[in-house]
């Protein structure tokens, strides 16, 4: 069996910021989601970052956004086995993403109570009032993980509506997503469509989704 060897940009930093300025250079403003609310542009990049396990992988992306000049949202869980987001060193964290500019959200996640009891919305009104306790302010959106344990974007909803007006979004919202936006994920380390330093100038309005793990400075085995 032949595997190709992958071409043109790929997973490093120097790939990441590359495409970042590449479309700052063409004229679109890349924020978190909070300032695309506040104030939309005819070209956009809503910058997300998923944060599965390793909140230190996530503010080394955190510093490439700010030394690029953009903003993020960065999305946390609260039950992952690789951060503990009430530890100190994560706590620091947290407040060196906020004052780096970036927007902190909830990486709701469910499938706890068929384990441990409760339900579902339960489970994430706590999940919320833990993230909140840690930041020491509310949140303004959540993004999903692992979606379909959760129900899909039909959970989603109805946590928007039993959060508002507290809570303005959810990732997932069709405002959000292609067609209305151009989405673009690196999940499982493969773009579907292509890496988004493609992209810039083929869409007015993106959302883009990376997860810290895939993203390296020299080598891949850096986060491994």
């Amino acid at each position: 069996m032949k595997i190709d060897a992958p071409t043109g940009p790929g997973f490093s930093f120097a790939d990441y910021s590359a495409a970042l300025r590449g479309f700052l250079i063409d004229g679109y403003a890349v924020t978190s989601f909070t300032e695309y609310l506040a104030s939309p542009t005819d070209r956009h990049v809503i910058l997300r970052h998923d944060i599965d396990n390793s909140i230190d992988q996530a503010i080394r992306i955190a510093r490439l956004d700010a030394e690029a000049g953009c903003s993020s949202t960065i999305f946390l869980r609260v039950h992952a086995r690789g951060y503990n987001i009430l530890s100190l060193p994560s706590m620091q964290l947290i407040r060196e993403f906020e004052d780096l500019g970036h927007e902190v959200g909830l990486h709701l996640e469910g499938g706890l109570y068929e384990l441990i009891g409760g339900d579902q919305v339960g489970w994430a009104d706590r999940q919320r009032t833990a993230l909140e306790f840690a930041l020491g302010h509310p949140i303004r959106g959540f993004s999903m993980h692992e979606p379909a344990r959760l129900g899909g974007t039909d959970f989603a909803e109805a946590m928007l509506e039993r959060w508002a007006p507290d809570v303005d979004y959810h990732s997932y919202e069709d405002r959000f997503t292609t067609p209305n936006m151009k989405y673009l994920s690196d999940s499982s380390g493969r773009w579907r469509e292509g890496h988004f330093g493609e992209w810039i100038g083929r869409e007015p309005l993106f959302q883009v989704l990376t997860h810290p793990f895939w993203w390296f400075d020299r080598n891949p085995a850096e986060n491994y």
